[in-house]
């Protein structure tokens, strides 16, 4: 296992206060329904595609629980069997309630395109940058980033990215929370092509709650619990931590991200901070010839053993 050293971050605890303000309670949590579209209409292999309704809100948001134990050998076997089954890695690191390590595959350090996860990153630099007076958002450029993160909007990401200089942001973001192998793409404008590692990603959601201030916190971990069932460019997103089984034990706080096919490959990410505190990074690398539908099993059942612990 590779060990990362983790800063000991309330993780639990800084959840559940966000889980309870008013103004995510407002945001709430959405009942996903959808189904998956035809591989068709979500993705070609002439181009990358990068994910792309807003939000509803209709439940009531759990407030956090004691976090399940963690059998690690059998974690690591279910995440690589269910990637191996789809010829394919998946790339996982798990932390507890208080940011330390409790999962960490051998992929943990490997950068891989971000597709849609680097969204997150924007955004939260974003939320940052005008609480401190550097610019100021005003009510199209919020509505551009919920776009962003609930529906996993590309022209809205497009737009920020534009309007905002979204190469910089990650830059930047790398630089305040330590992550080594998160960078902006090499070709301007291709934000999909950003690269970070799962043990980079995962301490990028464990760090939030020392990055924003409690009101910024609360809306950027209401939009992620607001995730649309289908995404804005018809994708379903109810995959990974975004699944039946890894939703059942309340409510999850989930950026989703795929994209096809940059050399020769087509990637399937989910992370998430679940109800009682655990960070979970799964970023899913799959030949071309793996379908979606197969990289989709494969992430759902990955998915399972972590949120189960087995």
């Amino acid at each position: 296992m590779v060990h990362h050293r983790v800063p000991r971050r309330r993780v639990r605890h800084w959840l559940a206060a966000a889980l309870l303000t008013p103004a995510l309670a407002a945001g709430g949590v959405l009942a996903l329904t959808a189904s998956d579209p035809p591989v068709a209409a979500v993705a070609s292999a002439a181009s990358p595609q990068p994910d792309t309704a807003p939000a509803t809100a209709s439940a009531t948001v759990p407030a956090a629980a004691d976090p399940v134990a963690v059998d690690v050998s059998a974690v690591l076997g279910a995440v690589d069997a269910a990637a191996s089954a789809a010829g394919g890695s998946i790339a996982v690191v798990v932390l507890d309630g208080d940011g330390a390590e409790l999962v960490a595959g051998s992929g943990a350090d490997d950068p891989l395109p971000t597709a849609s996860l680097v969204k997150l990153l924007v955004v939260q630099q974003l939320l940052a940058r005008d609480e401190a007076g550097e610019l100021s958002l005003d009510d199209d450029d919020l509505a551009l980033m919920r776009r962003a993160v609930t529906a996993s909007d590309d022209d809205a990401m497009s737009t920020l990215w534009t309007r905002f200089d979204g190469a910089d942001l990650v830059t930047a973001a790398a630089a305040e929370f330590g992550l080594t192998g998160t960078a902006p793409p090499e070709t301007a404008g291709q934000w999909g092509e950003s690269t970070t590692t799962a043990a980079d990603y995962a301490t990028f959601l464990a760090g939030l709650q020392d990055a924003l201030s409690p009101a910024d916190l609360a809306t950027l971990i209401g939009w992620m619990q607001a995730t649309t069932a289908t995404a804005a460019d018809g994708f379903d997103q109810q995959f990974g931590l975004l699944s039946t089984d890894a939703r059942a034990t309340g409510a999850v706080a989930a950026k989703q991200g795929w994209m096809c096919c940059v050399d020769g490959h087509r990637q399937l990410h989910s992370a998430a901070v679940l109800a009682d505190g655990r960070v979970v990074v799964l970023l899913g690398d799959f030949p071309t010839s793996t379908t979606w539908a197969a990289a989709r099993e494969a992430l759902d059942a990955a998915a399972t053993a972590v949120v189960s612990g087995t």
